[in-house]
């Protein structure tokens, strides 16, 4: 048995035991109603109403060079990734065919023009005879037919030579313009039909782009509004205005086709991709950062900060650019709303501010 003593001591020990457990479980609860977070201020930012889409940049002076005449290929003096200018000579069909048609047509034309002279010269003696009345007026109208029918030939003989001329300088195909040569399609020793092509040439001073917007924006483009247009292929970002608009939606993505051309780009690669940035207006308004808005049932909600409590704020929000939220209604200018750690939060929840 206890004595009275002993029962006391027992007794003082297990209050203090039971106070300090129950300061520590007070402790506890403190510390788990009080969470850490971050903080940012309620700005004014100058937000833009934008859109942007990705399309391809097409080549409008991309020609390729034909056969006009048939023949072989008997030489090539380029190759697909080479720069050529206006002018160079890229090929050379064989020569010796439409050197013998040129060489007849000529000859034809001698042969003409010697006997339309010889007639001239007796047309012009018989002209006097006549004059004298030697001979009949009869004669020398036989004599003037026979002249005009041989300057007709002549005018046919001509018009063939011009043409063997013409064939003659087509054995030679040439630069129409000046660029880089895309593909090159016939080898030597090919023998090429009218209209069979031989290369292509691209060039980058004038592209095109075609971007292709959401159907919804259909009633905001039109023809002239400045569009933004960056590529991979360069570090140039540029500002151009919409040329046209396709007329038709494009059924399979239910888009618009947006068209803006580009000059003078020289490092722009037709078939490289496009990013087009269209900005429809401006306006100033209030700004969080996209991690102070928080979803809840209630909505779209944000933390305000009141010294060390938090008071749960619905609001209502406009544009999301470059990580900040615009906020239309629901904040004033230069409050307190959390930022991190704002997920954990409820209304007149305890905080403790860290360094931002």
């Amino acid at each position: 048995m206890l004595n009275n003593l002993q029962q006391a001591v027992i007794l003082i020990l297990l209050s203090f035991l039971l106070i300090s457990c129950g300061d520590n479980e007070t402790k506890k609860k403190n510390t788990k109603k009080e969470i850490y977070i971050t903080t940012s201020k309620v700005i004014l930012k100058e937000f833009e109403d934008r859109e942007t889409a990705i399309g391809s940049i097409e080549g409008i002076i991309d020609p390729t060079i034909s056969a006009e005449i048939t023949g072989k290929i008997a030489k090539l003096h380029t190759k697909p990734g080479s720069l050529v200018n206006k002018g160079d000579l890229l090929a050379e069909i064989e020569t010796k065919d439409y050197k013998y048609q040129l060489s007849l047509a000529k000859a034809e034309v001698r042969r003409l023009e010697t006997r339309l002279t010889n007639q001239k010269k007796n047309f012009e003696r018989n002209q006097k005879l006549v004059e004298k009345k030697f001979i009949s007026p009869n004669a020398l109208d036989a004599l003037f037919s026979e002249k005009t029918e041989t300057f007709e030939e002549l005018e046919v003989a001509l018009a063939k030579k011009d043409i063997a001329e013409s064939n003659y300088k087509k054995t030679k195909i040439y630069a129409p313009i000046s660029g880089k040569v895309e593909k090159q399609i016939p080898s030597i020793g090919d023998f090429l039909k009218i209209g069979d092509p031989i290369f292509q040439i691209i060039n980058n001073k004038k592209l095109r782009a075609h971007i292709p917007f959401p159907e919804k924006l259909v009633s905001k483009l039109k023809s002239g509004i400045p569009i933004t247009l960056e590529s991979p292929t360069s570090p140039n970002i540029i500002s151009v205005k919409i040329a046209e608009l396709k007329p038709k939606l494009m059924a399979d993505s239910r888009s618009i086709d947006v068209i803006a051309d580009i000059n003078n780009q020289s490092g722009w690669q037709a078939g490289a991709s496009v990013k087009g940035t269209i900005i429809f207006s401006t306006r100033e308004g209030l700004a969080v950062p996209e991690q102070s808005v928080v979803l809840r049932p209630a909505g779209q909600v944000v933390y305000v900060v009141n010294e060390n409590k938090v008071e749960q704020r619905n609001i209502e929000i406009g544009i999301n650019q470059n990580g900040l939220i615009e906020v239309v209604s629901g904040l004033n200018k230069n409050e307190i709303v959390a930022l991190d750690g704002a997920g954990y939060l409820t209304d007149q929840t305890k905080v403790k501010v860290s360094t931002p």
